[in-house]
């Protein structure tokens, strides 16, 4: 993803570790947690919430490896739905909401691992809404029992993703409907694993050997429905 025009306005700080995006004026703007994949907080990562601040949202995206929380509890928190990482992702919470340009209304946003992570924080009543994007799923595992309390979620897969099974993102799909709770949820044809994030370098070289490059154009539909989501729930 190429910076975003007006972004020049915005400004970033690092807070305990992650990177902080404020928008241009006095707010207070809705906030919005990004949580990223096993990469970490790259500057791809950087650059969604740089692009989120450009669009009137106070982005903060938290390094969910740090001392205190390694690697490996990361992915055990993965594996097992639970864990000091979700604690870490309630502070990244409240980080904004303790902000005094902060409206106090606060979504999550997640890739992949962190997908996984937005998936179940907001299935469990964290925050007030949610962007799930190719979030992982485990094959024939229910995920009925993850959302207790959902919130409004926009979701995005791809139906050539050779990660995460067809069927269980109709799984995912079909237990949020019938939750009954507003969804925008979109499986998109002909698209990968990872189609949102523009890597560079190795990293981005290591997509495209991978079978899981950039769609611009389809991350370009993604981005516009999110801030659609985004104005009617978050905002609002």
């Amino acid at each position: 993803m190429s910076n975003p025009a007006g972004a020049a306005d915005i400004s970033t700080i690092e807070v305990d570790g992650g990177h902080l995006a404020i928008p241009a004026g006095a707010g207070p703007f809705p906030g919005v947690v990004v949580l990223h994949d096993a990469f970490g907080l790259t500057g791809e990562l950087r650059r969604v919430c740089d692009h989120l601040a450009a669009n009137g949202y106070l982005a903060f995206g938290p390094r969910l490896y740090k001392r205190g929380l390694c690697v490996q509890q990361v992915f055990r928190g993965l594996l097992r739905d639970e864990g000091p990482v979700f604690d870490q992702i309630q502070r990244a919470r409240e980080t904004l909401t303790a902000r005094a340009d902060c409206t106090g209304r606060v979504g999550v946003m997640g890739f992949c691992m962190g997908g996984r992570f937005a998936l179940v924080s907001a299935g469990r009543g964290m925050f007030d809404v949610a962007s799930v994007n190719y979030g992982m799923l485990f094959p024939g595992k229910e995920v009925d029992h993850l959302l207790t309390d959902p919130c409004p979620v926009v979701a995005s897969y791809g139906d050539a993703d050779r990660y995460i099974p067809a069927a269980d993102i109709e799984r995912y799909r079909d237990a949020l409907q019938r939750k009954n709770v507003p969804v925008d949820f979109r499986i998109y044809p002909n698209t990968s694993h990872s189609f949102f994030q523009n890597y560079s370098g190795p990293k981005g070289l290591f997509m495209k050997v991978a079978g899981t490059p950039y769609d611009p154009e389809v991350s370009a539909d993604a981005w516009q429905r999110i801030f659609g989501f985004y104005e009617e729930h978050l905002r609002a």
